[in-house]
């Protein structure tokens, strides 16, 4: 398929929600002064410390006084959602990208995305091939599951979790507020933003597996969180929220 041509942004804002990320934050930062210049004139890196409790703050604070772009925002420990969320509100300008801090995405697949960014509110990542264990990949399908038979959600969306994501300021400012902490965060941001009339595109991505720490997707810990927040929206948000009215959902894929 022939590539739509390239237009930088005008503007651009940039998080990552990290915990304990310390021997991964300096090639993430490395790697984003590298390819954020040619995505966008002008562009905010902002780390989102999670209540680390290794070295990731401090060598956080080190990249923010070396970089310009770089900024660093500390938090006690919220959860992935409540990272999320933090990014989102300190993000300033149009167009909001966010990905994780564990360097299992090639951030230059971003540029790819932005020829959509005319005609699509949110332009999403999702995962061609999951460079991720068994377990990891059963859960994904459940959770898919789950969000079908518990929120209603669009069966035609193929990644709710990729964090690689593109999404338009005003689509957040829209699904505000967001009730999550957890990993449930995306799931409902994405379906109220659905549910708002957004319009979404979806893209897939190169993962890859991760070099340095450990992953929390899978602590059973996160695990019932997530069905606890299943729980709350549908009484908070399904109730009042969806069955309010219908949007014909819009999406494309390539």
């Amino acid at each position: 398929m022939k590539s739509k041509s390239f237009t930088k942004l005008s503007d651009l804002s940039v998080f990552f929600p990290l915990y304990n990320e310390e021997k991964n934050i300096k090639p993430l930062v490395k790697e984003c002064i590298k390819v954020f210049p040619k995505i966008a004139e002008n562009f905010e890196i902002i780390l989102i410390n999670d209540g680390s409790t290794d070295k990731t703050r401090d060598i956080a604070k080190q990249l923010e006084k070396k970089y310009k772009n770089v900024r660093l925002v500390s938090q006690r420990n919220k959860g992935y959602g409540g990272a999320v969320k933090r990014g989102f509100k300190e993000a300033k300008y149009k167009w909001v990208f966010f990905s994780d801090g564990d360097l299992q995405f090639d951030l230059s697949e971003v540029k790819k995305f932005i020829a959509y960014t005319k005609n699509f509110d949110l332009v999403i990542g999702y995962r061609k091939n999951r460079a991720e264990g068994t377990k990891r990949r059963v859960i994904a399908k459940m959770l898919k599951l789950w969000n079908l038979i518990f929120l209603g959600f669009p069966k035609n969306i193929k990644d709710i979790d990729c964090a690689f994501k593109l999404i338009k300021k005003d689509a957040i400012v829209s699904a505000t507020p967001l009730l999550s902490n957890g990993a449930m965060l995306t799931t409902e941001f994405l379906l109220k933003s659905h549910k708002k009339g957004f319009k979404i595109k979806q893209i897939g991505v190169k993962h890859y597996k991760r070099k340095y720490g450990n992953s929390t997707g899978s602590n059973i810990a996160v695990i019932l969180r997530a069905v606890r927040d299943t729980f709350i929206l549908r009484k908070s948000f399904f109730k009042s929220f969806l069955n309010s009215y219908t949007i014909p959902f819009t999406y494309k894929n390539i």
